[in-house]
């Protein structure tokens, strides 16, 4: 959401009537003073401004300083009286000590304008310094470009830090800042490396007040993560399981669900991200750094699917190996759903793990799409050529999803190329560098959907080739699927999939140069000519498939179109449908004394072109 400004009347009477009425309720004229050499100090965050000039002000000097100094009022009910038509400062600095690293952040040229009820019309910094200091960190330093926003309400940022929520109540979420937008900054984070980030835009962040304060919440984090550190290396730390400490346990998770649940992040997006990771250092050998870089990352609004996330233009090096994506992003993707089951776990903590039904702590999935992926390797074998893999697309999207099990699929892999390796040892690998296969250009799809109203899974599309070689594409059509497959009673599900039915299947292979190759192989191997293994190809297809499959008439189809096939290879297509309206079960199966009898229970075509 984007914060709306109040609109202005157009009437100067009702203006400056309105102004009137401020005044005296105030009590006060406004009021221009400076503050010099202040200091607040909270805890491990401490602010330091040397000098700040405050213009407009309804309070007086010492008034206005005890907003930020007193006790005897809320915290939100003090940055509420701030009101001033400007504040600026020419620097301020926050000390933050996070663990044993100390960060200090100088901001430069600060100015605030239009402040209404501890709400921020603007505010701008010119530039900021970073500095940093830790053991295990070692020393950082960075700066940043101009920064600006609008629409920041310090009142409700101050009531999410610091308030919660009356028992049984939810509270409404509001907007927190309007626009923001940072030019840029770079990090130098010592013998750890470099980074960089060009412009960053975001608006419509908003938060409400949560069943804890969140400066309580982020406290007993921090707690939890030291005594993490503490034990580590202690066998006997994990011995302490008394019920005071379980139920401590189960809190501090209510308490970290409960923030997903405080805040939206509204859109946005940061471009030119440049980074350079050195690795630890080692005592045998030492590692390569790695660079990378990613052109643009967006959220929300900011995508080209208007929700989710997207990362575009992303490239790697480190030594000889390098790749990049250019773009990976997904929408529809929701964590809700978890969090529910997640608290409903929590609040029954003495419930047997096998009594959870664990498909509804599946999110909901949407869609994730990767393009344009691309990745250069080193030779595995000494003297060869660099391994090449490249994908163009990547694509998952699943539909409405009953107790977390997808009721629709839909994957699509186009253009996976990936070399054929020697290196494996594998037959088949030699085979195909043998018929002159030195790459595989995969291509795969998948789309099925559930149909409530006919209790069928729709198998639309399933598909794998390879450009140049072959490739099986089949659809069909399974029955007797009701919603008891998706239940939360895995028994239950578990009968529903055995009662499922076949009803029909098409499958249809095209020869791209496959037969070919493997014909040509095949002469080459046996020192034979191409047309005498194609001839025994064929009648192995002819007589061998008929002895196999019997003397019925569709097994007498599919022998002779597979021949057919072989002889001349195009296009191979085999039709089936089980001759019961209800469709072919796995009983039916079962009760089948010889495989060939089920040659009576279905309609058989075959074909070959």
């Amino acid at each position: 959401m984007i914060a709306a400004r109040p609109r202005r009347t157009t009437h100067l009477a009702g203006t400056a009537l309105a102004a009137l009425f401020l005044t005296f309720a105030s009590s006060t004229w406004a009021a221009d003073f400076q503050l010099d050499n202040v200091k607040i100090d909270l805890g491990k965050l401490v602010i330091n401004a040397p000098k700040i000039a405050v213009k407009g002000s309804t309070l007086e000097k010492d008034a206005f300083l005890a907003l930020f100094t007193g006790t005897g009022e809320s915290a939100a009910g003090r940055a509420a009286k701030l009101n001033a038509a400007e504040i600026s400062a020419p620097e301020l600095s926050l000390v933050q000590t996070v663990g044993d690293q100390k960060q200090t952040t100088t901001y430069r040229d600060i100015r605030l304008t239009d402040i209404r009820e501890g709400k921020v019309g603007r505010g701008e910094s010119a530039s900021a310094s970073i500095t940093a200091d830790g053991a295990t960190t070692g020393p950082m330093k960075g700066e940043l470009k101009r920064t600006t926003f609008d629409a920041f309400d310090l009142r409700q940022i101050t009531r999410v830090l610091t308030e919660k929520a009356a028992p049984g109540t939810n509270e409404a979420m509001l907007p927190i800042i309007g626009n923001f937008e940072q030019d840029g900054y770079n990090l130098d984070m010592g013998k750890a490396g470099k980074m960089s980030l060009g412009r960053t835009t975001a608006r419509g962040f908003a938060a409400k007040v949560g069943p804890e304060p969140l400066l309580e919440v982020m406290s007993r984090l921090a707690a939890a993560s030291e005594e993490v550190e503490r034990k580590q290396g202690d066998k006997t730390a994990d011995a302490d399981k008394s019920p005071t400490k379980t139920e401590a346990e189960r809190q501090l998770g209510l308490s970290v669900l409960s923030l997903f649940d405080m805040f939206e992040y509204g859109s946005g997006e940061a471009r030119d991200l440049v980074m350079t990771v050195n690795p630890p250092p080692k005592t045998t050998a030492k590692g390569d750094a790695v660079d990378m870089r990613i052109a643009r990352m967006a959220f929300g609004e900011n995508t080209s699917a208007k929700s989710g996330f997207v990362m575009e233009g992303f490239q790697f090096r480190s030594g000889e190996a390098k790749g990049g994506i250019d773009s990976i992003g997904y929408s529809g993707f929701a964590f809700a759903s978890v969090i529910r089951e997640l608290r409903a776990a929590l609040a029954e903590p003495d419930k047997p793990i096998d009594e959870f039904d664990f498909r509804r702590f599946i999110p909901t999935l949407g869609t994730i799409r990767l393009a344009g992926i691309s990745i250069d390797a080193p030779a595995i074998i000494t003297g060869k050529e660099p391994v090449k893999i490249s994908l163009g697309t990547f694509e998952i999207k699943a539909g409405e999803q009953l107790n977390g099990i997808p009721t629709s699929l839909a994957l699509t892999i186009d253009k996976l190329v990936t070399p054929v390796s020697e290196a494996t040892g594998n037959p088949a690998a030699k085979d195909m560098i043998a018929m002159g296969i030195r790459t595989l250009d995969l291509s795969a799809k998948l789309d099925l959907a559930w149909e409530a109203a006919k209790n069928e899974i729709a198998i639309r599309t399933l598909s794998f080739g390879s450009a140049g070689l072959a490739q099986i594409e089949a659809s069909g059509t399974l029955g007797n699927v009701t919603k008891d497959l998706f239940a939360s009673d895995l028994a239950l599900a578990q009968v529903a999939a055995l009662g499922a039915t076949a009803r029909n299947l098409q499958v249809k292979l095209q020869n791209f140069g496959l037969v070919e190759k493997l014909v040509e192989n095949e002469a080459r191997k046996s020192k034979r000519k191409v047309e005498d293994v194609r001839q025994q190809f064929t009648m192995v297809a002819s007589l061998g498939l008929a002895a196999i499959l019997g003397p019925s008439d569709g097994a007498k189809s599919v022998a002779a179109a597979a021949a057919r096939f072989v002889a001349k290879p195009g296009t191979l297509t085999v039709s089936a449908s089980a001759k019961s309206a209800t469709g072919l079960g796995l009983a039916d199966v079962i009760t089948m004394t010889e495989p060939t009898e089920i040659f009576e229970k279905i309609d058989l075509k075959a074909d070959a072109q």
